[in-house]
């Protein structure tokens, strides 16, 4: 593989490696923004005079051949010499296990340099030595880290920081709005980021080698084929709690199972080979599909973006509290982020998608901002639950009530069915009804489609992708909501639910009868802007709604949980699979779909930087990876095959990621969403292959394949202990497509 940047991080520790080679550089992972704290790697050999590194600091001569390889647990770097045929390869791990908090929690990197001699010449250059001396070597520097020995490992002592939003008083906001101060990072008027310092001591754990001065070394003598010795170290933290949860700081959730650093380190230097095993069997499930190297790529570089966003503290009442950065924007938990990464949840972790549901149900927004008088008694969902470190409500600048209160709602259901647990349901069911309470408010016309709360999460799109009102995107989301809801709410031993069905039988009305246009779903009914505000500026706007018609990737959108669960939302088939392969027909760029086939001709010729930023996009083809995702998925379980899609998505990832570490770079062309953990959406790639429904709850699977010659495994009922897994197999026989299932 190509030399990209790339990270690794412990799963809600804050603590991790980045490295981007192409800069020559690395970067340590810990409360700071993203990439990290600049860090130099000092990996590589000398021979005789000839010193060698790998690009990871920026003295020193490259190897003259560098490779690279990344799987879900691990990325690695190796390199040749051709002058004396020794090759090296760096790994870099983490213990990380689905479903296992203690193990995957645990706050230790490892680090280990393999060193062997070709057993033949490089591309048939001249290699005159036939044994070759020399000393391998690692090492860490950077400045402003004081790094010195502390027994027989190395102290790293150094100061770093953190944010954590801050309510404010209305005196406060006056008087910085006096002084004309700008909030910083602050997104809602009100907050601000306080800064704090920490000193942190880390230690660098020996597990194989010795330490001379920042180096671990070892020399070799080599023939062909021969294996030297290894370097390992594991650099372990322990930290103290800086995390806000509703105004209490609490303890990362390491803490429960480690009295002190010393005891992690203790740990890391009993627990390496098992935590390499479970590299093995944990990367070996992952990637034992054939969808192809795209697909695998994929897998292991948004899991490696996800690890490096993710937070698990405990409250001081013992609730367990997971969250996530949502990239460089650093919001916490944001609801549509979230339920794009749900097909992750509902096949390797559901309980961190249970958690967050406890969550979202303590962030309700009073509903009259959105509604008036029609909104009162009633509540609707955040964006978000906070910044940075601090999980105290919604930081974003503008609610999208609707759409993350479906979002909930369909969240809800689809963990229930898939996993057969009920106390989110059990737990939340007022606020449950909240929800759809407003949702039916939402709709002042009687026609089932929202026309109040309608802007979206879709913020570089156009105005009528973006906030039209009577979207397609959002009235499918909300009838299927509401359908699931009452559902629910039925189970729980709740009765008057004839509103919510009424309601979603109304939608799914309408949508057949205006929303369909010819040969798609269009964008929205609304045709004029008269009577919206621009969510950005505030500003009223008027005139046509351009794009209202156009083809877009959205309409399937919010029924891809309930695809996996069996559930049919009554929506047309038959035209949710013609609107699929129309659709991606006229949107499909180089790097994937963009939102709609829209491109307003007002802004061809007009330079972009003289535009508003809430209309910038809609001239430009800009597309979002994940959503091009979700779209892949739901089309598989229609019988569409877009996972060689796939290969578009990795193109995009490996040309940002070889000119400067991104991590997994959500948007392509104009937006700049990176870091960004939506990504994992395509671990509902394996699913969807098969076509694989569970509905735990009545215990029925069901399997359609897309295709025949798929091998991929049913991660939800790994046994990640042995890395074994259901596994699904594909062949044609006769004409048709017919599926064997081992291990279920």
């Amino acid at each position: 593989m190509q030399l990209m940047g790339d990270a690794i991080a412990v799963f809600g520790s804050r603590i991790g490696i980045a490295w981007d080679p192409i800069k020559r550089t690395s970067y340590l992972i810990r409360h700071t923004d993203h990439p990290g704290l600049p860090l130099y790697i000092h990996a590589g050999i000398q021979v005789g005079e000839r010193r060698l590194v790998l690009p990871l600091a920026p003295e020193g001569e490259i190897f003259a051949f560098c490779d690279q390889t990344m799987t879900p647990t691990t990325m690695s770097l190796g390199a040749i010499d051709p002058v004396s045929g020794i090759h090296i390869k760096l790994t870099i791990r983490v213990p990380f296990r689905p479903r296992d908090f203690e193990f995957s929690t645990t706050p230790a990197v490892f680090f280990e340099l393999k060193v062997d001699k070709i057993l033949s010449t490089f591309r048939w250059e001249d290699n005159p030595d036939p044994v070759i001396t020399g000393k391998v070597f690692l090492g860490f520097s950077t400045p402003g880290f004081e790094i010195c020995p502390s027994g027989q490992d190395l102290s790293v002592r150094y100061e770093t920081h953190y944010f954590v939003p801050r309510e404010l008083s209305p005196t406060e906001i006056a008087k910085l709005s006096q002084e004309k101060v700008i909030l910083e990072g602050g997104r809602r008027q009100g907050t601000i980021l306080d800064r704090f310092n920490i000193s942190c001591h880390d230690l660098l754990v020996t597990i194989a080698g010795k330490w001379s001065g920042n180096l671990l070394e070892e020399t070799f003598t080599l023939q062909p084929g021969g294996q030297g010795p290894r370097l390992a170290v594991a650099w372990c933290t322990y930290d103290p709690a800086i995390f806000n949860v509703l105004g209490e700081t609490c303890p990362y959730k390491y803490t429960q199972y480690f009295p002190g650093l010393e005891s992690v380190a203790n740990w890391a230097r009993e627990k390496e080979n098992e935590v390499k095993v479970n590299s093995s069997r944990v990367d070996g499930l992952i990637l034992s599909s054939n969808l192809g190297e795209s697909v695998n790529h994929l897998l292991s570089q948004t899991l490696h973006t996800w690890l490096t966003d993710s937070w698990l503290v405990t409250r001081p009442n013992g609730q367990d509290w997971y969250t996530d950065w949502e990239g460089t924007c650093y919001f916490l938990s944001t609801t549509d982020v979230e339920y794009t990464m749900s097909p992750f949840y509902l096949s390797l972790w559901p309980e961190l998608l249970e958690m967050e549901l406890n969550q979202w149900s303590l962030f309700g927004r009073d509903a009259t901002a959105c509604l008036g008088e029609r909104g009162i008694g009633l509540v609707y969902l955040s964006h978000d639950i906070g910044l940075r470190c601090g999980c105290i409500g919604q930081m974003y600048d503008h609610d999208m009530e609707v759409e993350e209160s479906a979002n909930y709602l369909l969240m809800a259901y689809a963990l229930w069915r898939r996993t057969g647990r009920n106390q989110v349901i059990l737990d939340h069911q007022e606020f449950i009804r909240n929800l759809l309470d407003f949702i039916v408010a939402c709709d002042t016309t009687g026609n089932g489609m929202p026309d109040k709360g309608c802007v979206n999460t879709i913020d570089d799109a156009s105005p009528a992708m973006q906030y039209g009102t009577e979207q397609i995107y959002l009235s499918v989301k909300a009838m299927a909501a509401c359908q699931v809801g009452a559902k629910m709410l039925e189970h729980a031993g709740q009765d008057s639910l004839e509103r919510y069905i009424e309601f979603s039988q109304n939608a799914l009305h309408t949508l057949e009868l205006s929303g369909w246009m010819n040969d798609h779903y269009i964008v929205c009914l609304s045709k004029t802007m008269d009577g919206l505000i621009d969510p950005w500026s505030g500003t009223p706007l008027q005139g046509e709604l351009e794009g209202w018609d156009a083809y877009h990737i959205y309409t399937e959108n919010g029924l891809v949980l309930l695809d996996m669960i069996g559930y049919d939302s009554g929506l047309s088939r038959e035209r949710t699979r013609q609107d699929i392969e129309i659709s991606t027909r006229h949107t499909l760029g180089k790097y994937g779909s963009r939102h709609t086939s829209y491109v307003s001709e007002k802004l061809a010729n007009i330079d972009i930087k003289d535009v508003a930023p809430s209309v910038v996009y809609a001239g430009i083809k800009t597309g979002w990876v994940s959503m091009n995702m979700l779209r892949d998925i739901a089309a598989a379980y229609r019988g569409i095959d877009l996972l060689a899609f796939a290969d578009l998505y990795w193109d995009w990832q490996s040309t940002t990621n070889s000119q400067k570490y991104t991590g997994f770079f959500e948007t392509f062309y104009s937006n700049n969403l990176h870091f960004y953990p939506r990504g994992v959406a395509v671990f509902g790639y394996l699913d969807a292959s098969v076509g694989f429904t569970y509905d735990a709850v009545k215990n029925v699977k069901t399997f359609s394949p897309i295709r025949a010659s798929i091998t991929v495994p049913l991660l939800l009922f790994a046994d990640w202990i042995t890395g074994t897994a259901p596994i699904v197999k594909t062949e044609l026989r006769d004409g048709k497509i017919e599926y064997t299932v081992n291990g279920l």
